[in-house]
């Protein structure tokens, strides 16, 4: 009996873990969800991009598709292809929608506009993650406050989104936590130039070298230009 019951219990655990859309779940999967828009997100929204181009087409999106595989503000600063009733288009996601849910993003008007009509107010839509429509290197921004004893650092103008951040300290890797508002933040961090790893969605890596963090914290947030870009 305890065989067969312990049989019962493995197909049945078996049967939910193959089942689990979570682990299933490929960064490119098509969403389906509901679109509606927004004139915000343009300047102070939660990912800290600013400053984006008035005419940009954006995005905000819901928490739950935000933080994919576990990881805070995983899709930040990433593409959308996204499609609607009258068309597709590719935006770019600056901002939270906080109360949308699963599969929902909260459109610029002039996204919104391409796929679909103002006057319905809300559409449905299917979107997915796409490689970035961007060219050169990764661009780094120091948010104020940072130096060598605390710091928080962004990765922008990346070709996929960033899931991990490590920088090297004596031989060895450490991880960088990423927080909702889109930096890695972590203490201790040298005296000298900062060697950094960035992991992408697909499992990419590749290496940069910062230069040294100031001594005492920063009053304003600056940028630095980086060296690599994650491959196609």
């Amino acid at each position: 009996m305890k065989k067969i019951m312990s049989a019962f219990v493995g197909m049945v655990l078996l049967t939910i873990f193959c089942f689990s859309p979570q682990a299933s779940a490929a960064y490119d999967d098509l969403h389906e969800g509901y679109a509606t828009y927004t004139g915000s997100g343009y300047s102070g929204g939660a990912f800290l991009l600013d400053p984006i181009p008035s005419d940009m087409e954006i995005t905000a999106i819901n928490p739950a598709d935000l933080n994919y595989g576990g990881v805070k503000a995983a899709l930040a600063g990433s593409y959308l292809e996204v499609e609607g009733p009258k068309g597709k288009t590719t935006v770019y996601v600056t901002d939270l929608y906080p109360e949308g849910a699963r599969g929902a993003l909260d459109l610029s008007p002039n996204a919104f506009r391409k796929i679909g009509n103002m006057k319905d107010g809300k559409i449905n839509i299917k979107w997915r993650v796409v490689k970035a429509p961007i060219t050169g290197n990764f661009t780094y921004r120091i948010k104020e406050g940072s130096s060598r004893w605390w710091a928080a650092i962004q990765v922008r103008n990346h070709k996929y989104p960033v899931m991990k951040m490590e920088y090297e300290k004596d031989g060895k890797w450490i991880n960088m936590e990423k927080m909702d508002y889109n930096h890695f933040v972590s203490t201790n961090l040298g005296t000298g130039s900062l060697k950094v790893r960035m992991t992408d969605i697909r499992g990419k890596v590749v290496k940069d070298t910062i230069p040294k963090l100031p001594e005492s914290g920063t009053s304003k947030a600056y940028t630095v230009p980086g060296h690599v870009q994650f491959p196609e």
